[in-house]
């Protein structure tokens, strides 16, 4: 396989990526406000700037945690290298995503049944029947701290270590990111960009990427996967290319690394026919709210386990 063959070469591009997507984030909150093209010298400036840094914010966070937890924790393909540098760096990115909320060794154990067990009742992740009434819950502000909804496949309900010390994690950078925002444009702006916005629109990206990769899709591994691509819906709730927009290319080749992925997407599109094509991807601009619109619509069903 290619990034065995060029470990230094894999294993630089996602580390240089890893500290992109952490210093864009930093920038969202810090320096962007300042670019922006009107006055933070009013209240409603300030709140405007919030919506817009925390949005920022927000599709960054779902990304690096896709990233870091899925390809990362999951199938350990962000950094392969050996010696004490390489496993040093692999323990950093497979648990960047603690700093916000994810566990990751609760997400590898549920995702390995995900794969082998796709569309089954061992199914780790059960993205395969989602409720209208769960997918809605987990979208609530506040909704992965109060845990009303178990709609959150990267962290356990129970209070384990492993959970707590994510929650540790995610309290610093909290508190280091409210900080600077705060230092630099005041506590209206930090409340808006990063508690307000920033948080809750990260899980709401995450939540229907998740649950539109399988849903209505037929419970067998060949045909139960849905392609979200490269457009706008795939790296919108992917939090761009490394965040599974790919996610079918992901199934049928789980040991490509997300570059790769690309690349197979691309080759599907050309050898599927049209009619395969419809079933496995996702349709231009109208295709999730269409599928989500069918969601709502659809008569309701026996739950398939408990």
């Amino acid at each position: 396989m290619w990034l065995r063959a060029h470990p230094v070469l894999h294993d630089t591009v996602n580390v240089l990526l890893l500290l992109s997507l952490f210093a864009a984030d930093l920038l969202s909150l810090t320096a962007l406000p300042f670019v922006l093209p009107w006055s933070l010298s009013t209240a409603e400036g300030v709140v405007l700037a919030g919506l817009v840094a925390g949005a920022v914010h927000g599709f960054l966070v779902c990304g690096i945690v896709t990233f870091s937890v899925h390809e990362g924790a999951a199938h350990d393909l962000i950094i392969v290298g050996r010696g004490r540098v390489g496993r040093a760096l692999r323990v950093l990115a497979n648990n960047a995503c603690r700093l916000f909320l994810a566990d990751p060794v609760h997400y590898a154990e549920a995702h390995a049944s995900h794969h082998r067990s796709l569309g089954t009742s061992e199914d780790g992740s059960f993205t395969h029947h989602v409720r209208l009434r769960r997918l809605l819950g987990s979208l609530l502000p506040l909704a992965p701290m109060l845990s009303h909804s178990d709609y959150f496949p990267w962290r356990p309900q129970e209070h384990t270590r492993s959970r707590r010390l994510s929650v540790l994690l995610t309290n610093g950078y909290l508190v280091l990111c409210a900080a600077l925002a705060t230092w630099l444009h005041g506590w209206l702006f930090t409340g808006v960009a990063l508690f307000l916005i920033g948080s809750w629109l990260s899980f709401v990206l995450d939540r229907l990427r998740e649950s539109t990769e399988h849903l209505f899709m037929p419970l067998d591994r060949a045909n139960g996967t849905r392609e979200l691509g490269l457009g706008f819906w795939g790296l919108l709730l992917g939090g761009g290319p490394w965040g599974q927009p790919c996610h079918l290319s992901h199934h049928l080749a789980p040991a490509l690394p997300w570059y790769q992925q690309l690349r197979l997407h691309f080759f599907l599109r050309r050898v599927l026919t049209p009619e395969q094509r419809r079933h496995f991807f996702l349709r231009p601009v109208i295709g999730l709210p269409v599928l989500l619109w069918r969601l709502a619509t659809a008569p309701a069903r026996e739950p398939v386990r408990d």
